[in-house]
């Protein structure tokens, strides 16, 4: 028996109950089933058998009993197995659908309608039943310059002479009408059993041309899985989750749960799906009113991240088959996601001159607004995933060298904009291409979408003060903004996403106006390295002083030190030689008094600069300290002395080097982040 993992494949019917395992020592046992669901299936005369998993084989039993009222199926369990309900009248459309054909370009693959092979594969782990994932898609030859296997995978055929291109481009990414994973039917069926026990429903996984009639009124959720988003020559790829009983009729109008994350498969079965079901169920069960969730891959699995223009478009035409074809109310939608889901879910919402949907709360964890003059400035160790992205998004593995260039003479950060945003130009970017441009804002507060942002300090990939400036900036347009603030989350979330779209979705749900507004604070509620992600609420009689700097810096190379505080505060940052360190003297990095920022709350400032790490600083390890006195306080103070790392106890450090580490490998992430948080001083 496999304790941790209940799931198996009973053909293609449709698990109408948990998996259950039996020890056999009972002649009968009795399973739930919902009962709307077991009404269905008895009134329409179907036949209702349960399956059992033993030794590798499976059996199908006739069941003893069907009690309709009460929902419960009794069945024989005099053999020790694993047993599910089954009925011939719900069928599972297996295998789950890529849109790739491993068969075609010469065996290289390509992306084709319907195509059900993968390059990798999503699988449940044989004892614990997780969801883990197998990709060999890296180029891992040290000889070559890419990033991808593009020599063993035509990931761009389909593109206009993509067949033989080895890198991503502008509107040329990696799995934007394919998943590059299939999905296992036990996989999939996890996503089933997780909202089944939580609802009572099960989940139906259907084909993308699966008849609308066929959808009608099933008492179950159904996934219509892997269709094609778009009318022009760059596409995507979208699936749409419908409520039990759902309907189409004139008077039936749904609103609507939105994310967009990476690639479509791992979106929907193992990094979003799980999710955005749990809340449609738990929306269900409080109001008993059904919603549709909507999951998007954001024009692609690697290469993009949904920022390129094709993708506004894929919006309107995704939004417009939920309207028109899922009943979806298009004035009633909720955006939600993380990371470049959250750049997914902001976009979504500001899709300037769409007229074709409305977003009434769009929530956005940890969206990385730098894309322009501010992620230059990010690209040392202060923020040291960003050389990652960049490799991973110009699919050239040494990208992160200084002084690299491609073929045509580009440097690596003009390459990254060009490939993502289509320009390189500072000006353009920021007004109209970046997720935080003014384009966006307007956009948001033309059709009256709330915000719901969320981030934590210290992240390995941004810088804060992006995250501020963005908040009152759109306030100052007019936008209902609710500015959520982790200290030393990092990238990662101080209260749960999804459980926010929940409340705006219930909101929706029971046609209440929710307030999106203020901003609220959060902190660690536990120092203990176990506990770092469970965080409380605190309300500050000041903002809370933190800094943003490096964990190793490269003497010749740049850094960036950013120091958090507010108007009038005097500060000192500086470093400590420790012993090891000979006849080294302490050097202030960043001094000064705070001023009042023009555009941002008067109870936040800060002061950044890009510093070349000097020779005089010999290579060591230094303490940093920060000295600090408020505006009106003749005391200095020293309390912003929590590092930022869970587990980490002491000193926050910094390691001074000539040798210059590979700034996109794992072992520099290791060396430099946690969880995804990177490092510095905080007070909170």
């Amino acid at each position: 028996m496999r304790p941790n993992n209940l799931i198996f494949t009973p053909g293609r019917y449709v698990p109408i109950s948990p998996f259950a395992s039996l020890d056999g020592t009972s002649s009968f046992a009795d399973i739930k089933v919902h009962p709307k669901l077991l009404a269905a299936l008895t009134e329409s005369e179907a036949t209702i058998k349960a399956a059992r998993y033993t030794n590798k084989k499976v059996d199908y039993l006739e069941v003893e009993h069907v009690d309709m009222n009460r929902g419960i199926v009794r069945i024989p369990s005099v053999t020790a197995g694993i047993y599910t309900i089954v009925t011939e009248k719900l069928h599972n459309d297996f295998p789950i659908v890529t849109n790739w054909n491993a068969a075609l370009n010469g065996g290289r693959g390509g992306s084709q309608a319907g195509g059900t092979d993968g390059i990798g594969v999503l699988r449940l782990h044989e004892e614990t039943g997780e969801c883990k994932v197998e990709l060999p898609l890296q180029d891992n030859d040290i000889a070559s310059p890419y990033y991808y296997r593009t020599d063993a995978y035509a990931l761009f055929a389909a593109e206009k002479d993509g067949e033989h291109q080895r890198t991503p481009a502008y509107e040329r990414y990696i799995g934007e009408t394919y998943s590059v994973v299939r999905v296992t039917d036990e996989a999939a069926l996890k996503l089933s059993d997780e909202v089944m026990k939580l609802t009572g429903y099960p989940v139906i996984f259907r084909n993308p041309g699966t008849a609308l009639d066929e959808l009608e009124g099933v008492p179950a959720f159904q996934l219509v899985h892997g269709r094609i988003a778009g009318q022009g020559e760059h596409r995507s790829m979208v699936s749409y989750i419908l409520p039990p009983e759902w309907s189409r009729t004139p008077e039936a109008r749904y609103p609507a749960l939105f994310s967009g994350f990476y690639d479509q498969n791992e979106n929907v079965f193992a990094n979003v799906g799980p999710a955005l079901l749990n809340v449609l169920g738990q929306t269900l069960l409080d109001t008993g009113k059904g919603a549709v969730g909507i999951i998007w891959n954001g024009g692609g699995s690697f290469g993009t991240r949904t920022m390129h223009g094709s993708l506004y478009e894929n919006l309107d035409d995704l939004f417009l088959t939920a309207i028109e074809q899922f009943a979806v109310d298009g004035n009633a939608i909720v955006t939600v996601g993380g990371s470049r889901g959250g750049i997914t879910s902001l976009i979504a919402a500001g899709n300037p001159n769409s007229s074709v949907y409305s977003v009434r709360y769009a929530i956005c964890y940890n969206v990385p607004l730098a894309f322009g003059e501010p992620f230059k400035e990010m690209l040392n160790p202060t923020c040291p995933v960003c050389w990652r992205a960049v490799c991973e998004d110009t699919g050239y593995k040494y990208a992160w060298q200084p002084g690299w260039q491609d073929g045509d003479g580009r440097r690596a950060v003009d390459l990254f904009f060009t490939t993502l945003l289509g320009t390189d130009n500072m000006e353009l970017i920021a007004s109209e291409r970046s997720p935080a441009s003014n384009q966006i804002i307007h956009a948001l507060k033309s059709k009256g979408t709330k915000v719901w942002l969320t981030h934590g300090t210290h992240d390995a990939y941004t810088s804060s003060w992006l995250s501020f400036e963005w908040a009152d900036r759109a306030r100052r347009h007019g936008v209902d903004v609710r500015h959520e603030i982790g200290y030393r989350y990092g990238h990662n979330n101080c209260t749960d996403p999804f459980q926010s779209a929940k409340t705006c979705l219930t909101a929706l749900l029971n046609q209440v106006d929710l307030p999106v507004e203020g901003t609220w604070h959060y902190r660690r509620a536990s120092e203990v390295q176990e506990e770092w992600e469970r965080s409380e609420q605190f309300e500050p009689t000041h903002q809370p002083v933190f800094v943003e700097a490096p964990k190793i810096a490269v003497v010749g190379l740049p850094i960036l030190l950013i120091v958090y505080g507010e108007p009038g505060m005097e500060y000192e940052l500086i470093l400590h030689p420790s012993s090891e360190v000979e006849r080294a003297k302490p050097v202030v990095l960043m001094a000064g008094t705070m001023s009042q920022l023009e555009g941002y709350r008067t109870t936040f400032s800060f002061e950044k600069t890009v510093q070349i790490v000097s020779e005089q600083i010999k290579p060591g390890l230094y303490d940093y300290r920060l000295l600090f006195r408020r505006n009106g306080s003749e005391k200095w103070e020293n309390t912003a002395v929590y590092c930022p790392h869970p587990g980490f106890e002491g000193q926050a450090t910094l390691t001074v080097t000539k040798d210059i580490p590979n700034f996109a490998s794992n072992e520099w992430l290791e060396q430099t982040t946690k969880h995804a948080i990177g490092w510095g001083l905080s007070e909170a």
